[in-house]
């Protein structure tokens, strides 16, 4: 079981280290100091009224939607600080790249997320997109331990630079725009070297017509998502625009971008509100990295997890119609954070063991089909769902699929 978690790419603790660097960074500072870092002008926003009828993230979270407008441009200290934010070398290949994604109900996370602002982060492919439109987030954080999926997300985003909607941007995966879109890619390469030019022009050929089938479906068949939604996809679009999503190759149990991007959000005095994982957890166990990672992140009362886990594991059903494979979570982050500081006497060791818990102690509520959440309202339960029955389920056999 060890040697697949490890082939899979996610136990890399070894194999991963930060470029050789002369100079200190603001992530290398110990996690004392981190506390004590000035805190720089927050980033610049707008305030702008809830959509008309719109789902509100007070009904389960307890508290005001933070309300932002779109991004402004960063200023010169503020690109400074997040240039300081490493990647990470990782000295293995995943026997899988997970360049798309198969999780097809994000919408069951907007009530939790909608207009969060502050920092996202988040690993995998484009999902990533769709949830931080929802949150309006500031500034994001795309974080893979597959440069595969690293390099996507370049290659997205020179394409989202060419292309002013979403019919444009599906229209540069179609033949007849072929030549267009390796244009449009080089153009936003151009400032990389020949060899990351040419690494990125191959990957977009060698996945450009299956691309293009999972791009419609998410157009056509996912609620709300980044390309279903016009002011979704321009809200992406300007986020690249104002260098406000940032992309790293980097190990959530790594030493050194998940710890940078914690000293990036501190020195910018933002919150993470949205901590995404998918189902990276199947892939880890809570180290002392890991959690210190988690715990370095300065979030808020009404910041969240979100996570999928797979419904063959014992109780935890599936969304059903549109998706019957995930259950979608959401967790308070500080309910996490707080049960990453107590891994003693085979607690919380990793994601089964920190559920059964959850569930012994009657902190998962299940929200909806396919919906669970944990922790959200810890001083007065909303009463809206019925406790989840059940045991986490056994973490064997686990896999990304």
């Amino acid at each position: 079981m060890l040697l697949t978690l490890v082939a899979s790419g996610w136990l890399v603790n070894a194999a991963c280290d930060a470029p050789a660097d002369p100079g200190p960074r603001a992530g290398e500072r110990p996690a004392a100091a981190l506390a004590e870092l000035p805190p720089a002008a927050p980033l610049p926003v707008a305030a702008t009224p809830d959509r008309a009828g719109g789902a509100s993230a007070d009904s389960d979270r307890g508290g005001p939607a933070a309300r932002i407008d779109g991004p402004a441009p960063l200023s010169p200290s503020q690109l400074a600080t997040l240039q300081q934010v490493r990647s990470e070398r990782i000295f293995m290949t995943p026997l899988e790249h997970f360049t798309v994604s198969n999780e097809y109900r994000h919408e069951l996370w907007f009530p939790f997320v909608r207009e969060l602002g502050g920092v996202y982060v988040g690993v995998a492919s484009d999902q990533n997109y769709t949830l931080l439109a929802a949150a309006r987030s500031e500034l994001a954080f795309l974080v893979d331990i597959d440069r595969e999926v690293v390099d996507l997300h370049r290659i997205y985003a020179a394409l989202i630079a060419a292309a002013p909607d979403p019919a444009a941007f599906l229209a540069l995966f179609e033949p007849r725009d072929r030549r267009a879109a390796h244009e449009a890619i080089a153009a936003g390469l151009a400032s990389d070297t020949r060899d990351q030019r040419s690494r990125a022009q191959a990957l977009f050929e060698a996945q450009r017509e299956s691309l293009a089938v999972y791009l419609q479906r998410v157009r056509e068949e996912q609620t709300g998502s980044w390309l279903a939604d016009p002011a979704a996809y321009t809200y992406v679009r300007e986020m690249f625009a104002a260098g406000r999503i940032r992309v790293h190759q980097g190990n959530l149990t790594g030493r050194t971008t998940m710890v940078d991007i914690a000293a990036a959000a501190r020195a910018l005095a933002l919150p993470v509100t949205v901590l995404y994982l998918s189902n990276a957890e199947d892939y880890l166990f809570y180290t002392d990295r890991f959690a210190a990672n988690v715990a370095a992140l300065p979030g808020e009362a009404r910041s969240v997890l979100l996570r999928t886990i797979h419904d063959r594991f014992s109780g935890w059903e599936s969304a059903g119609e549109g998706d019957a494979r995930w259950n979608y979570q959401v967790q308070a982050l500080p309910d996490f954070q707080r049960r990453l500081g107590d891994r003693t006497h085979g607690r919380n060791q990793d994601r089964t063991s920190m559920l059964a818990a959850a569930v012994a102690a009657g902190a998962v509520e299940r929200k909806a089909r396919g919906l669970s959440a944990i922790a959200l309202n810890p001083l007065e339960r909303s009463g809206g769902g019925d406790l989840l029955v059940a045991r986490a389920g056994d973490a064997d056999d686990s896999r990304r699929d």
